[in-house]
């Protein structure tokens, strides 16, 4: 991903939360794009969908997001925090779905 460095709102303002004090304009069409690909109805669960998010978050080293989109996920899972974890650090043998994978 490319990196915009947003100075001290960067630091101050982890994830999502930087961009958005930093450009004003910026929440209503990234909290659009979130609340589209997390919330409404699609083809995964949304506990999947979180769990795809803290993967991906979690291979940008953003802390931030990963624990954020970890605790959604595994809250919404049935094997909770240690499908979360297994994922976040060994995808290949994590036990989930070729869909999902």
């Amino acid at each position: 991903m490319a990196h915009i460095d947003l100075g001290p709102d960067e630091h101050d303002f982890p994830g999502l939360n930087g961009p958005m004090r930093f450009r004003p304009e910026t929440p209503r069409p990234l909290n659009a794009l979130a609340q589209e690909l997390l919330y409404e109805d699609n083809t995964l669960p949304r506990g999947d969908r979180e769990l795809i998010a803290a993967y991906v978050s979690s291979q940008n080293s953003c802390s931030f997001c990963a624990d954020s989109h970890s605790a959604f996920a595994a809250a919404q899972l049935d094997a909770g925090k240690d499908l979360v974890a297994h994922v976040r650090r060994d995808l290949e043998s994590a036990p989930v779905s070729d869909k999902l994978r």
